[in-house]
């Protein structure tokens, strides 16, 4: 199988704005932490945005000023019906202006937290310029970085690529045979060229639904934790998956299995100098001291004798002769 970045683990980082690409702060290869600035551009989007927060901002002052005037008539309104100097309704009068004054200024100030929130969605904030900056969202490596300054940006452009490489999918191609023994969960081992006497711990995460039609393989997930960053997308690897306690099997030396006509077969000695070409179902394979040795699904009892050194000869002579009739 091969190494990939886990895409649980990796954000496309793009613009909220249109606009032009005014700073590059970041580049491939890059180690970055989460909220680190990435990216500034410059939107008229931003400018308008910041109008909007600066006329909102003096429709509070306003709506204040209108609530305090209308709070220190509705005080006077009172001290003056108290002395009778005014009508019942002139004082219910100044009541409703206090309530019309209160309910100016909770409108003004909620089209201010709008504008606010719209500033910060841009990824500014009232203090700063007339500058959009993309921060990181996620601590990780930059894997690709598709702007440079002067490039326009719209919210539908990838800005670029981080990858949280502390965890790795590594995808196995597991054959058709051991695939219906594999479960989520199980532990995996791994091993890549670089590191060819450590190995990598993991375990299987997702299990594919389908099998390839060219290779015969189901695609199995697995998820190991890369916490020295040594594994890189893209390594081929060796998997080893643990499937635990299996009961014994029939298993003969590789080189006694020879494929012909697209099915693997072996020779079954039937009496001396006299031999059965015989269909076979291959399981798992493991490298021994003597060898490499496969175990038999099917076609094979314990204890039958077989050609093992000597089955491409056999099959050789087979084949010449099928050629010569």
């Amino acid at each position: 199988g091969r190494a990939q970045v886990n895409e649980d683990r990796t954000v496309r980082v793009g613009s909220p704005v249109e606009g032009r690409v005014t700073r590059v702060l970041a580049t491939v290869g890059d180690r970055v932490r989460a909220g680190q600035p990435l990216v500034t551009i410059h939107s008229h989007e931003l400018v308008a945005a910041r109008s909007d927060y600066e006329k909102a901002r003096a429709a509070v002052a306003r709506a204040e000023k209108a609530r305090a005037y209308a709070a220190a008539e509705l005080e006077r309104a009172n001290r003056l019906l108290e002395a009778k100097a005014i009508s019942r309704r002139e004082h219910l009068r100044a009541a409703a202006d206090l309530t019309a004054a209160e309910a100016e200024l909770e409108q003004a100030r909620a089209e201010l937290r709008r504008a606010e929130e719209f500033l910060h969605h841009l990824g500014a904030w009232p203090e700063m310029g007339d500058e959009v900056i993309i921060r990181a969202p996620i601590a990780g490596v930059v894997l690709e970085r598709r702007v440079t300054v002067g490039t326009v940006v719209t919210p539908s452009t990838d800005l670029m690529t981080i990858a949280d490489l502390s965890t790795l999918w590594v995808i196995a191609q597991v054959p058709e045979p051991q695939a219906a023994r594999i479960r989520p969960g199980q532990p995996v081992s791994i091993t890549v060229a670089a590191f060819a006497d450590q190995r990598f711990a993991g375990r299987v995460t997702y299990i594919g639904e389908s099998l390839d039609p060219q290779t015969r393989t189901v695609q199995v997930r697995c998820l190991v934790q890369n916490r020295h960053e040594r594994l890189r997308p893209e390594m081929y690897a060796t998997i080893t998956i643990t499937l635990g306690e299996t009961p014994p099997q029939v298993a003969i030396p590789r080189e006694a299995v020879q494929e012909i006509g697209g099915e693997f077969v072996v020779f079954v000695e039937r009496a001396p100098g006299r031999f059965e070409k015989r269909s076979v179902q291959l399981g798992l394979s493991a490298l021994t001291p003597e060898g490499e040795w496969v175990e038999v699904m099917a076609g094979l009892r314990e204890g039958e004798r077989i050609v093992a050194r000597g089955s491409f000869l056999l099959k050789s002579e087979l084949l010449k002769g099928a050629i010569q009739e």
